[in-house]
């Protein structure tokens, strides 16, 4: 897994806004513990193209990348600009070496917009095409010469939703209920919601009154397959976690389980998780009921960010 510096973290302009609204997958039903999801799929870089890769003192050095939408939503991409307010395309291309390299200039296109501009809707399957130019004018180049490497990176933001309901009853006779669904909607961070301490034959997400009970919430940073060659870190504000029907004893997720920033960072195939204990009230009216059906859900907004890595641009020593 990469390590990508925090800062590029909290400048964030690239934004691909996959707006997920709709739970759209499928998930299990009658009674499995997991959360399924499914889809992982985002942005593909189809060209990045640095030449040349050696100059002398005073050359340029072109780029041109290509990036297009192979997910299924709509998705808003920023290019970056520089502190006058001309687009750079910097939060793309997130190291150029300033101290060697000036961007002299940048274009951009989209599959459904010709010129330069500093947002681009794409639909899935569009691309989005940039260019930059950069030139070395530093005056004198040491007989070791200049190493750059150029740093890129592909952050976005992202939404997830998922729910599981649960059912608790007042003893191992009652009928209840035999569905009982969970969903998680699409992305690369998975929401998973399992039910612990459950002692009814039938076993999670059927509580019996009397139970110790927990719901246990998963925030995955989903690994890609193995023809896939990025790598990805997930940061967040802590999710929101609500139920309905039932309680949870304390404060969920705990305070305690967040860390001094309020942020919350997840490295490619690891994960985060929260545990909360449940109660209910199994009267209404002051009458006992036999059973209630509940729900947990969670949501989070998050940023997943792929490191496409870097290329090397080396700036030679003319001579005399």
């Amino acid at each position: 897994t990469s390590s990508i510096q925090l800062s590029y973290m909290q400048d964030r302009h690239l934004i691909l806004s996959l707006l997920v609204f709709t739970v759209t997958v499928s998930g299990c039903t009658g009674g499995g513990q997991g959360t399924e999801s499914q889809g992982n799929k985002a942005v593909a870089v189809e060209q990045l193209q640095v030449t040349p890769s050696e100059i002398f003192a005073d050359g340029t050095v072109k780029v041109r990348m290509v990036v297009r939408n192979v997910g299924e939503l709509p998705a808003e991409v920023r290019v970056g600009s520089n502190d006058n307010g001309g687009l750079d395309g910097s939060d793309v291309l997130t190291n150029h070496c300033p101290d060697i390299f000036d961007i002299s200039d940048f274009s951009a296109s989209s599959s459904n917009v010709s010129g330069t501009q500093s947002a681009y809707t794409l639909s899935p399957d569009y691309r989005i095409r940039m260019n930059w130019e950069l030139t070395q004018d530093t005056g004198n180049v040491p007989l070791n010469g200049y190493d750059c490497n150029l740093r890129f990176q592909v952050p976005f933001d992202y939404s997830v939703e998922a729910f599981r309901q649960i059912q608790v009853k007042s003893n191992s006779e009652v009928q209840g209920s035999e569905e009982l669904f969970a969903k998680s909607t699409k992305g690369p961070m998975k929401i998973e919601i399992q039910s612990i301490g459950s002692s009814a034959p039938r076993g999670a997400p059927t509580f019996l009154q009397g139970d110790n009970a927990e719901i246990r919430v998963q925030l995955e940073n989903k690994k890609p397959g193995e023809e896939s060659s990025y790598t990805g870190l997930i940061e967040l504000d802590p999710p929101k976690i609500e139920s309905s029907n039932v309680e949870f004893v304390n404060q969920c997720p705990n305070p305690e389980d967040i860390s001094e920033s309020g942020k919350i960072r997840i490295y490619e195939g690891k994960s985060k998780i929260f545990a909360c204990q449940l109660e209910w009230d199994l009267t209404q009216g002051g009458t006992q009921i036999p059973s209630i059906r509940g729900q947990v859900s969670a949501n989070a907004d998050y940023t997943y960010v792929k490191d496409i890595g870097s290329r090397s641009v080396r700036v030679k020593y003319r001579g005399n």
